[in-house]
C-alpha cells in the first residue's frame, strides 16, 4: 500500500477526506499552511505525479501526428493565406473582398507564422493544428490540478478528464486539418485556465489580459460568442466584487475591444455584417431535425453517455459538492462549472441549427469544455465511480468508430480518419487529358462533377472578365495548388456574394452547402451575352447528386432564356452592388460607406429563379434582352447589360 507522504502511517492512496478542510482559504498563504508539518513534497509535485499528468497530453501529440492531415476545407484558410502573403489581402480572390473564412484569428495566425517561418503552409498548419491542441491539453490539467487541490491538497490526482478526451477518435484525425479546431481547444484552455487563477483570490478583480483573451471567442468561431458571454458574466457577476455598473462597463470594454474592432473592418472593407460563410450557410436558420441526427451520430458510436455519466458522479458532482460545502469558495465554483455550462450552450445551438456535415467537428469544442474542469481530479472514494472512464477508454480507443449506415451513425456525415495525407489522392484532368499539377492558363473552366475533372468552355466570355477562371464546387484544394492568379467562382457561395445571397429554397443533406448556383447564373456570369449555352447545359448534369438544386435544371432553348433574365437581374442597382461592390477600389469613403450600407447588404436575399429576381429588384416587365431570348430570330443589339 502506497503512503502519501507526510499523511498518518497507513493512509491510503484512496483517504476519503482530504487531510485539510475545504473551509480554509484559497489565498496563497492559506494554501502554504495545507503543506505537511515534514516538509515532505505533495503528490503534485512528485516525478511520478507530473508524469502520470502529462500521459494524456503526450498520447494526443502521438495520436494526432499519426493521424496528421490537412482536410479539403483546410485549403479554403491556406488559399487565403496565400493571398495575404502575396499582398492581395484578406480574400479568396485576388481584387475580390469577400470574407470566405469562419476564424479571423486562425486566418491571421496562419499567416503570421507563415510569414515569419517561410515554411510550407501545409506544414505550418498541421504543425501548428496538433502544438495548439497539445497546449490546450495541458492548460486544462494544470488548472484543473489546481482546482482539484482546493477540495483534496494532498491527494494524488489522476488525469481522467483528460483520458476521456484522449480517447475519442475524432480528436486525433481534428486536431490538424487545417481547420481551426486546435485553436478552440488552446483557447478553452487558457480561458479555463484564467478563471482558475481568477478564482483563487476574492478580491482580485480580472486584468485587462484576462479580459481581452475570453472576449476572443467569436474572432475564433462565431459559436464561441457564446462561451465569451459566459465567461465574462461570471467575471463581472460571479461574486459581486464589481460592485459599480461603471467598473463593469469598464471591464467589458476591454473584453469586446478586439471583435469590435474586427467587425469595424469586417463592415468597412469586406461591406458586410457577418463573414460571407454565414451567410452561404444561413447560420440563423434553424433545423433542429438535422441537429438530433448530427448530436446522435457524435454520441452514439463512442457509447459518450458512459463517460459522461461516470465524470458527472464521480468527478463534477464531489468537487463542486466540497466547494459548495465551504464558505468563501464560490469563484471555485463558478470555474468549475463556467466551461460545461458554456459548453451545453454551444453545443444545444449547434442541435438548433442542424450541425455540420463533417463528423463530429463542431462537437469538438462543447466536448473540450466539458473534459477540461474535470481534466484531473483526486484519487479518493468518493471519486471511485470516474474510474468507469478507464476501461471505456480502452475500448473507445481500439474499436469504437463511426460506421456510415449503422443505427446511429449516418451516410451523409462525412468522417475524417487522417493518415498522414496532406491532398486528394487525384491529379486535376485539364482539357488534354491528365496531366499532373496542371494549371488553367487564359479562358474558363468548369468543375462540375468531382475535384478531377475540368472542363474549358469553347464559348465566348464577358469582355472584362479576368481569366483564368474557374466555376467549380471543389475550392478546396485545387485553388491552392494553383495559387493566386486563377479566379475562382464559388459554386456553393462560400467565397462567392452571390451565390452566398441567394434564398435558400430547399434544404439539402450537406449542411452548409445547400446553395448551388443555378446554371442560369452560372452562365450570365462566365459567358458573353448572346452566347450559346449548350455546353453549360450539357455540364450541369455531371453536378454531385449529394447537393439538392434550389431550381430545376433547365436545357436548350429554356435555359438561354433563363440565362437572359440572369444577365438582366445582375444588372438590377441591389444585386449589381452586390456583385460588383467587392471589386471596387477601397478608398477612405467606399470604406464608410460599406459600413453604413453593411446590415442591409447583409440581409439582402436574391431568389435563385431568375426571372422571379429581376421582377423583385427591378420591377415588372420583360427587358429586351429577355425578349431577344425567347425569339432569336428578331434579336437585336441589346447592349452590354453588365458591368
Amino acid at each position: 500500500m502506497t503512503v502519501i507522504a507526510g499523511a498518518a502511517p497507513g493512509a491510503d492512496l484512496l483517504d476519503p477526506e482530504p487531510v485539510t478542510s475545504p473551509s480554509e482559504s484559497l489565498t496563497d498563504a492559506d494554501r502554504s499552511r495545507t503543506a505537511p508539518p515534514d516538509g515532505s513534497r505533495h503528490p503534485s509535485g512528485t516525478v511520478l505525479q507530473a508524469g502520470v499528468l502529462a500521459l494524456p497530453v503526450a498520447f494526443l501529440v502521438w495520436a494526432a501526428w499519426a493521424h496528421r492531415n490537412v482536410f479539403v476545407d483546410g485549403y479554403i484558410y491556406l488559399h487565403i493565406v496565400q493571398n495575404i502573403l502575396a499582398g492581395h489581402g484578406p480574400v479568396f480572390n485576388r481584387g475580390q473582398r469577400v470574407e470566405a473564412f469562419t476564424s479571423p484569428v486562425w486566418t491571421f495566425l496562419l499567416a503570421a507564422v507563415g510569414f515569419l517561418t517561410r515554411a510550407s503552409l501545409v506544414w505550418v498548419a498541421v504543425v501548428l493544428g496538433i502544438a495548439l491542441s497539445a497546449g490546450g491539453l495541458a492548460l486544462a490539467v494544470i488548472a484543473s490540478g489546481q482546482l482539484s487541490r482546493r477540495a483534496a491538497p494532498r491527494a494524488f490526482l489522476l488525469p481522467l478528464g483528460a483520458l476521456v478526451f484522449v480517447a475519442l477518435p475524432p480528436v486525433w484525425s481534428l486536431a490538424s486539418t487545417g481547420l481551426e479546431t486546435g485553436l478552440e481547444f488552446f483557447w478553452l484552455g487558457a480561458c479555463f485556465a484564467l478563471l482558475v487563477r481568477w478564482s483563487r483570490n476574492s478580491h482580485r478583480r480580472a486584468g485587462p489580459g484576462t479580459l481581452v483573451v475570453c472576449g476572443l471567442g467569436p474572432l475564433i468561431r462565431p459559436e464561441l460568442l457564446l462561451e465569451s458571454i459566459v465567461f465574462l458574466a461570471v467575471l463581472l457577476f460571479a461574486d459581486g466584487s464589481v460592485s459599480t455598473w461603471r467598473g463593469r462597463a469598464r471591464m467589458l470594454a476591454w473584453a469586446v475591444a478586439l471583435p469590435l474592432a474586427y467587425q469595424v473592418f469586417r463592415m468597412g472593407y469586406y461591406g458586410a455584417f457577418v463573414a460571407n460563410t454565414a451567410t452561404a450557410k444561413e447560420a440563423t436558420l434553424p433545423r433542429p431535425g438535422r441537429g438530433v441526427v448530427y448530436f446522435a451520430d457524435f454520441v452514439g458510436p463512442y457509447w459518450l453517455f458512459v463517460p459522461a455519466v461516470a465524470l458527472l458522479l464521480g468527478a463534477y458532482h464531489p468537487v463542486a459538492a466540497a466547494f459548495r460545502r465551504a464558505p468563501g469558495r464560490r469563484r471555485s465554483l463558478a470555474a468549475l462549472l463556467a466551461l460545461p455550462v458554456a459548453g451545453l450552450l454551444n453545443a444545444s445551438y449547434i442541435v438548433l441549427m442542424g450541425g455540420d456535415y463533417i463528423h463530429a467537428r463542431l462537437f469538438m469544442a462543447p466536448f473540450f469544455a466539458a473534459c477540461a474542469p474535470i481534466a484531473a481530479i483526486p484519487m479518493a472514494r468518493r471519486n471511485l465511480v470516474a474510474l468507469l472512464v478507464v476501461p471505456w477508454a480502452v475500448l473507445c480507443m481500439a474499436s469504437l468508430r463511426t460506421t456510415d449506415g449503422q443505427p446511429w451513425s449516418a451516410d451523409y456525415f462525412a468522417s475524417i480518419d487522417g493518415n498522414g495525407t496532406f491532398a486528394p489522392h487525384h491529379v486535376v484532368r485539364g482539357p488534354s487529358g491528365q496531366q499532373p499539377d496542371w494549371t488553367p492558363s487564359r479562358g474558363v473552366y468548369v468543375q462540375f462533377d468531382n475535384p478531377s475533372s475540368i472542363t474549358r468552355l469553347t464559348t465566348p466570355v464577358p469582355p472584362g472578365l479576368h481569366t483564368p477562371v474557374v466555376a467549380t464546387s471543389w475550392i478546396g484544394h485545387e485553388p491552392y495548388a494553383w495559387g493566386t492568379g486563377v479566379q475562382i467562382l464559388d459554386l456553393f457561395g462560400l467565397a462567392d456574394p452571390l451565390a452566398a445571397h441567394l434564398l435558400l429554397t430547399n434544404r439539402g443533406m450537406v449542411s452548409g452547402h445547400e446553395k448551388p448556383l443555378p446554371t442560369p447564373w452560372v452562365a450570365a456570369l462566365i459567358t458573353a451575352d448572346g452566347a450559346s449555352t449548350a455546353q453549360l447545359g450539357e455540364l450541369q448534369n455531371e453536378r454531385p447528386q449529394v447537393f439538392t438544386p434550389l431550381v430545376g435544371s433547365v436545357y436548350g432553348h429554356q435555359l438561354d432564356v433563363q440565362t437572359a433574365w440572369a444577365r438582366a437581374a445582375l444588372t438590377c442597382p441591389a444585386i449589381r452592388d452586390l456583385e460588383d461592390g467587392p471589386t471596387r477600389p477601397l478608398t477612405i469613403g467606399s470604406f464608410f460607406g460599406n459600413m453604413f450600407h453593411a446590415y442591409a447588404r447583409s440581409r439582402l436575399r436574391i431568389p435563385p429563379e431568375p426571372e422571379t429576381a429581376y421582377h423583385e429588384f427591378c420591377g415588372p416587365g420583360t427587358p429586351r434582352i429577355v425578349q431577344d431570348a425567347m425569339d432569336p430570330t428578331s434579336a437585336g443589339q441589346s447592349g452590354a447589360v453588365r458591368r
